[in-house]
């Protein structure tokens, strides 16, 4: 919905105004390409891999500059000090990075000559300056640390480094805008500006525009009045706490704000007992709003994981479905972790999040969203068997629980 912004404001104003009335204001109107929100994996993905450069190159420039830092995961140990520095997700600069590219592109369009050389430089290099002070931020955190504590440099000395790393992105693009501006003579004469007359709009200009207009409102009007259902809730509280040769043995409780980044609350994780060795489930469901389900590859990684292996497998109950299958392994200690999931719906199983999007996205077009649930089956690979024996006790438990999930969603 917010997407469609960037293509129907400009669209609306070019078939009222005519081209010639436009030519000029594209960048005012491209802007709102800017205000459209990422998709959640898109900005789950990015977060982790900005998250990672911020704590290698401040880690790097802090010892560069003879601190001595060490780390462990997302935790930075400084000399001197009891308590490590805990660096959080936002602190990868995802944020600064959005905001950065936004500023760069209204400094570049709107505060200065529209030199070619000038807007490829400010529009190329606003992300790397986001990225390299965020870098330069966080090592500075770290120095605050070694000399006024943890407690100072994660409180007041965080807001203070966070303040001085927007005057130097400033002043950075200030720097950059001065060296690329080219400083061209004007001649001292006058100046004579050509007469350009603006179109007329008569009614017979305005006949073909105003006849596609009425045309597409109809059906724009018939899809607005259509509301889209809302999430019913309990039906994973549903899941069942026995099947064959398990058993449920402990249900985790999400985090509040979990409930409203996943755009749901009818989720559920637990701990199931499968010949004595443990086997993780999560069953997140959804009706219309499908659009908050995510590929597991975020959660993973934000716990820590390197994903060793991603692709599929056959489901093995004879339907010829597949899910998908990560191999993945915890940082702190190397033990090998096996996910199996799968995204369904009463005519869907599939371990791909591109046809899980082609399945939905064409109907909720229609607002015709059907409901449907993502299913993860997680065990450590160092049980009975090893990382097959884990395999072989996730894919049983997942043929059963796409049963059960199915007949909940009925």
């Amino acid at each position: 919905s917010a997407a469609s912004l960037a293509l129907a404001v400009p669209g609306a104003a070019w078939l009222a105004l005519g081209r010639d009335r436009l030519r000029g204001l594209w960048p005012a109107l491209w802007l709102f390409a800017l205000s459209v929100p990422l998709p959640l994996y898109v900005t789950g993905r990015l977060a982790f891999e900005l998250k990672e450069v911020a704590v290698r190159g401040g880690l790097l420039l802090a010892n560069l500059t003879g601190l001595g830092v060490t780390r462990s995961g997302a935790a930075l140990h400084v000399p001197g000090q009891d308590r490590p520095l805990d660096v959080a997700d936002p602190c990868g600069g995802l944020r600064s990075l959005l905001a950065m590219v936004t500023l760069s592109y209204c400094f570049a369009f709107f505060l200065g000559p529209l030199q070619r050389r000038r807007l490829l430089w400010l529009l190329l290099l606003a992300g790397p300056i986001a990225l390299g002070v965020n870098m330069v931020r966080i090592a500075s955190i770290c120095w605050l640390a070694r000399f006024q504590g943890v407690d100072y440099a994660s409180g007041q000395g965080h807001d203070l480094m966070n303040a001085m790393a927007w005057v130097l992105d400033m002043a950075i693009v200030f720097g950059l805008d001065t060296l690329c501006t080219r400083k061209v003579a004007v001649p001292l004469q006058k100046r004579v500006e050509p007469s350009v007359s603006a179109p007329s709009l008569t009614f017979a200009a305005l006949r073909k525009p105003a006849l596609i207009l009425w045309l597409v409102a109809g059906p724009l009007v018939l899809l607005s009045e259509t509301r889209p259902y809302t999430d019913s809730h309990g039906r994973a509280a549903k899941m069942p706490e026995s099947l064959a040769n398990c058993r449920m043995a402990q249900v985790y409780e999400f985090p509040k704000d979990y409930y409203n980044l996943l755009g749901t609350d009818d989720v559920t994780w637990r701990r199931y007992e499968v010949n004595h060795e443990d086997v993780f489930v999560v069953a997140c469901f959804h009706s219309s709003n499908w659009k908050s389900v995510h590929p597991p590859h975020i959660c993973l990684q934000g716990s820590n994981m390197d994903l060793l292996v991603d692709d599929q497998i056959d489901l093995g109950d004879g339907s010829g479905a597949r899910v998908g299958r990560i191999l993945a392994r915890k940082r702190e200690d190397g033990r090998p972790y096996l996910c199996l999931y799968a995204y369904v719906a009463a005519d869907l199983c599939t371990g791909s999040y591109a046809s899980f999007f082609l399945h939905h996205a064409p109907r909720a077009l229609f607002r015709a969203s059907n409901a449907g649930f993502l299913l993860r089956v997680e065990a450590y690979g160092d049980g009975t068997g090893g990382i097959q024996g884990a395999q072989e006790r996730c894919r049983a438990l997942v043929i059963q629980l796409i049963e059960e999930g199915r007949k909940l969603l009925h």
